[in-house]
């Protein structure tokens, strides 16, 4: 009894200090990607079960969370938008898309990312006082066929930003943050000489960025990789560099704001990408809680 009492205390004490549970995320990733449907734009039963159970996870953290409803084709599709501290702030906008493409499971792409924005709102929910709103959305219809269109959910979230006139200090893209091998020739890129500088193992994470990046994009990579939780490469690059905008950041990029993309690199890696064998039993929970746990440190440090 003695033992079990104390092993609840450093449980408690972990999760005092923001330690994300690595049964916790195994368990959320399971319930977004385990269902008899596909959370596909044509599945929209599932797709929009997925959303709902978002929200929830969102409610028990915060009570500023709505939906933001929008209608292609005759069917209603929704964001899921939850608020941390006070509104009248500057925004940082933490993103993740809870579609797939096609029939496919989509663990890593992005049941991955979903799951670290449902941890980070939740570690982040007592984080009042900053100098930022936190706006956390979940995003739907990224994928084809609609992604690079007015259609994408993170296209209506920025635009409504850019409608409404909110200040924004900067956007982080969780896409895909699950997926790493320790293996050699594990990583490929967009341009083989990368490999001279970022080697050829899968075992990092990447905040990718643009040029002419902003304020909260150097900020932001640099404290990321200061936390000292994962192996962290920055990666800067134009805009027309294959997979560097493969995500809902580019969006904001569009409305000039500042945004990037903390990745495990998709398909330069991971080759289970938009297949049937993205599953949860490739996830590497570890590397991916202290993803996220880096994630969650660097933006107190930001607020």
């Amino acid at each position: 009894m003695k033992f079990a009492l104390n092993l609840l205390f450093v449980l408690g004490v972990f999760s005092v200090f923001g330690q994300t549970s690595r049964l916790e995320i195994r368990k959320q990733l399971d319930t977004i990607v385990n269902r008899e449907g596909f959370r596909m734009y044509e599945d929209t039963a599932t797709l929009n079960a997925v959303g709902v159970y978002i929200e929830n996870e969102f409610k028990k953290h915060t009570t500023k969370v709505y939906r933001q409803r929008f209608i292609i084709q005759n069917k209603e599709y929704f964001n899921v938008v939850g608020l941390v501290g006070d509104t009248t702030k500057p925004r940082i906008v933490v993103g993740a898309h809870y579609d797939v493409c096609e029939s496919l499971p989509g663990a890593d792409d992005n049941g991955t990312g979903v799951v670290g924005l449902l941890q980070a709102i939740k570690q982040l929910k007592g984080d009042t006082l900053g100098n930022y709103c936190f706006e956390f959305v979940a995003y739907t219809l990224e994928e084809p066929p609609f992604f690079g269109s007015q259609y994408m959910g993170s296209y209506v979230h920025a635009e409504s930003l850019h409608e409404r006139n909110v200040e924004v200090f900067g956007m982080v893209s969780l896409e895909m943050i699950g997926y790493f091998s320790t293996e050699k020739k594990s990583q490929d890129y967009p341009l083989r000489i990368l490999s001279l500088f970022y080697g050829n193992k899968g075992d990092y994470i990447t905040v990718v960025r643009k040029f002419k990046k902003g304020e909260f994009a150097r900020k932001f990579s640099g404290k990321y990789k200061r936390s000292d939780r994962i192996r962290t490469k920055k990666f800067t690059g134009p805009r027309y560099l294959t997979g560097i905008d493969f995500s809902d950041h580019r969006n904001y990029w569009d409305f000039d704001y500042d945004a990037i993309m903390l990745t495990d690199t998709a398909f330069y890696r991971n080759k289970n990408y938009h297949k049937s064998s993205d599953t949860v039993d490739t996830i590497d929970f570890e590397r991916m809680a202290l993803t996220i746990e880096a994630l969650v440190i660097t933006l107190r440090k930001l607020n």
